[in-house]
């Protein structure tokens, strides 16, 4: 047979050294092998000479054939699902057309979620794959591909039973324990000047444990230092030496006594482990069954049970094939006061240390070998290669990358403002003539300075009519298609009377499977479109009763299965609250009149426009920042920006200034609802008097959204993971998301891109400068220039 042997590591890393073996002793059965790592082809020099092939992942991929005589494979056998090694199998499926066999070492399920900690298992395999692929490092399971990988795969092979849980019924499977390599058996000689060189005493016990420290056993490892170092404060001369790497820090192990307890030595030659492992009296693999322990084969166990040297292990994965006080002694809990009565138990009876040594031994030597694993496995290579025959060629490796899952949502809801004034009604026909909506304030804008990008025109929704349902269904889906987790509706209502309703009352009743809420703009409608007293067209009054009317108004809607709640409570926007003539009298009228309707709560939340702070004075829950905010502007002088149209009596801001003012602004003691934009001109309603930012691009506004998207998950205990962004489609305000003739999706697509990169970094704790270095490269390559 023609065999591929996919390594997650180099030969750095035990795992790579199973593959090795294995395909060591296949070479010896007769059989071709061909070993591919993903890098690091200098870690060969460090053991035997192969006996085949050892390519990286990039060499596999560039050649047209991996065996002799430009033969294809008959089989390739990729070790673990991890994201690396699922990409290499799919490309090399695509050229070789042969089966695959995935193997499992551990409930990769396990030590994704102990690594991302913050996180449940569950939570990632919700999350949309525009998050997951930033969130998932290469050398880790993807929640989603790996599964995947495994059920279309032609077999599943596990290093223990307990992995079979894993495997799709009807797959075949097989399972084979590791084996212990030829440098171990036997032992070299006790070498005193290692001894010495290590700072041991000639009458110390050593204690030896070789592992990496990762967040999955972490806590076991703990016990183990506490455990030697307990032992010593007892007046025992004994010593923890360690080899490995530390990917996780080892909590509270860093006094002096517990750190004189122990030798670490880090990563170690494997030529080096055999004569540590002579030296040392006692072997451990601290722990105890658990999800991670019983779902592994810790690949130091064969070599520690065929030195012959007494072993301590939990009685999990191997262990549970192992005798109690004849073969090892068992960990049941893991706890320290287990560990240190075990090693005491073998400190003090020297002949008990003897036997069980030697039972180890035993069996490690009938069970634990790599030819008996060989040869199991040449017999499962035949069964899968005739099974796979059977199958239709199509099915072998077509949906291995199933790049199109979708996902029921995000851990943070990213609410997007939403105007309805994109429809004729009589009112505007009576107020700015017959027909008039958004657009037409939109089509008329015109450039007030050099290189002012005025108007600002439509593309893919074109100038649309909110009658039309059609229109919210396209919006949705768009709005979705980019990590959008609804909208919130402006709504119109002075004193019983409603205006621009239209549009909403479609939405409940024929409108898309989308959230939404509903913002109450209370403020009068004027001919300045700032709710100022100049011009009223419409006058907001508060009668006597108005907060009744309003909420049974309202009812219907907060009932609603799409509406946005928090905590089971309605959301309920009030633009203006400072406008009410008595606001916590009116806010406590409000909550009784719901209750009254049958909604026992509402979340009431007071926008932060003109100047308003802290909301508590008001009576209401929250505050929802408004961007941008009327207050502390940050002006520049129009002369600035060049060729500025003589009549301009406007007003222009730096967005990057405002967006930096808002990344660094404290923390507040009440709950609030942080806000951006990405950006503004409302030179199509005020012309030559119009507010402008310049230096908007598609980057600042991904550098902000990324911010409070992360801030909004670093405080999900305390406030709902909501983040407001002004807006979805103010058009005549400049401000919207919705794709136009210069930017297209841009803004859509960095909005999904620091959705993704805010949740990374919320879930990994950690910037990976290459992930870094990526999201700079796709920000800036959408960025373009603007005024």
């Amino acid at each position: 047979m023609r065999i591929v042997l996919i390594s997650h590591c180099d030969l750095n890393g035990n795992s790579a050294m199973h593959v090795f073996s294995i395909a060591e002793c296949l070479r010896k059965l007769g059989h071709d092998v061909v070993m591919l790592i993903p890098a690091g082809l200098e870690t060969i020099g460090g053991h035997r000479e192969p006996c085949f092939p050892i390519l990286t992942y990039a060499q596999a991929e560039a050649a047209n054939f991996l065996f002799e005589g430009s033969e294809h494979a008959d089989i390739i056998h990729c070790w673990t699902p991890r994201e690396h090694v699922r990409q290499i199998t799919e490309k090399l499926l695509a050229r070789e057309q042969c089966p695959y066999i995935v193997h499992m070492e551990d409930n990769e399920e396990k030590v994704l979620q102990d690594e991302l900690k913050d996180v449940s298992f569950d939570e990632l395999r919700r999350l949309p794959a525009f998050c997951l692929d930033k969130i998932i490092a290469p050398h880790r399971s993807h929640p989603i591909k790996y599964r995947n990988l495994i059920r279309e795969a032609d077999g599943y092979t596990c290093l223990i039973d307990k992995l079979l849980e894993f495997k799709p019924e009807g797959l075949l499977g097989h399972v084979f324990w590791p084996g212990f390599d030829p440098e171990f058996l036997p032992l070299p000689a006790r070498s005193v000047e290692l001894r010495e060189s290590l700072g041991i005493d000639e009458d110390e016990i050593v204690v030896f444990y070789s592992g990496n420290v990762h967040y999955s056993i972490k806590d076991d490892v703990r016990n183990l230092y506490l455990a030697v170092a307990l032992l010593r404060a007892r007046g025992r001369k004994i010593r923890l030496l360690r080899t490995g790497w530390n990917y996780a820090q080892v909590d509270a192990v860093s006094e002096a006594d517990i750190v004189s307890s122990r030798i670490e030595l880090g990563f170690v030659d494997r030529a080096q482990i055999p004569h540590l492992l002579s030296l040392s009296d006692v072997l451990v693999q601290p722990g105890k069954s658990d999800e991670f322990n019983d779902y592994r084969f810790p690949s130091k166990l064969p070599e520690y049970l065929v030195s012959g040297k007494p072993v301590i292990l939990p009685n999990s994965n191997i262990g549970s094939y192992l005798r109690d006080g004849v073969d090892v002694l068992k960990l049941y809990d893991g706890t320290l006061t287990e560990l240190v009565q075990r090693i005491e138990l073998v400190l003090d009876d020297a002949d008990l240390a003897r036997r069980i040594g030697q039972s180890g031994r035993q069996f490690a030597i009938e069970s634990l070998t790599w030819e008996r694993a060989a040869n199991g496995l040449v017999d499962f290579y035949s069964r899968v290669i005739a099974s796979s025959s059977e199958r239709p060629q199509a099915i072998i490796g077509s949906t291995v990358s199933c790049e199109d899952f979708s996902s029921p949502g995000l851990p943070v809801k990213a609410i997007a403002f939403y105007l309805p004034q994109f429809h004729p009604i009589p009112e505007n026909d009576l107020w700015w003539g017959k027909g008039f909506t958004e657009w037409t304030n939109v089509a008329r804008a015109r450039p007030q300075f050099q290189s002012h990008r005025q108007p600002r025109l439509p593309t893919e929704l074109g100038y649309y009519d909110l009658r039309v349902p059609d229109v919210m269904h396209a919006q949705a889906a768009l709005a979705q298609e980019y990590g959008i987790g609804g909208f919130c509706f402006y709504y119109y209502w002075f004193d019983r009377r409603r205006l621009l309703e239209r549009p909403l009352d479609m939405y409940l009743n024929q409108g898309p499977d989308f959230p939404f809420c509903i913002c109450w703009a209370n403020e009068n409608w004027s001919r300045r479109w700032d709710g100022s007293a100049n011009s009223i067209l419409v006058e907001q009054n508060y009668e006597d009763g108005f907060e009744d009317a309003l909420i049974r108004d309202l009812a219907h809607i907060l009932f609603d299965e799409r509406y946005i709640r928090v905590d089971g409570a309605p959301l309920l926007l009030i633009y203006r609250v400072t406008e009410f003539p008595d606001p916590i009298k009116s806010i406590k009228n409000m909550r009784n009149a719901a209750q009254a309707a049958g909604i026992p709560r509402l979340h009431i939340a007071a926008v932060q426009s003109f100047g308003l702070e802290d909301p508590r004075l008001f009576g209401v829950d929250s505050a929802v920042e408004f961007s941008p905010p009327h207050t502390n502007r940050l002006l520049l002088k129009p002369s600035l920006v060049g060729g500025t149209n003589e009549n301009f009596v406007g007003y222009l801001e730096d967005y990057v200034g405002v967006a930096s003012s808002s990344i660094n602004s404290p923390p507040t003691d009440y709950v609030r609802y942080r806000g951006c934009f990405p950006m503004w001109d409302n030179t199509a309603r005020r012309r030559n008097a119009g507010h402008v930012f310049i230096n908007e691009s598609t980057k600042g506004y991904a550098y902000w959204l990324r911010f409070l998207v992360h801030e909004a998950l670093v405080r999900r205990d305390q406030v709902e993971p909501m983040v407001f962004i002004n807006a979805w489609n103010e058009w005549a305000e400049g401000t919207y998301l919705e794709p136009d003739e210069h930017y297209g999706r841009a803004f859509l697509e960095v909005t999904r891109e620091a959705l993704a990169q805010g949740i990374a970094d919320f879930v990994v704790g950690v910037r990976n400068p290459d992930r870094e270095r990526e999201f700079v490269e796709y920000v800036s390559r959408l960025a373009k220039d603007n005024v």
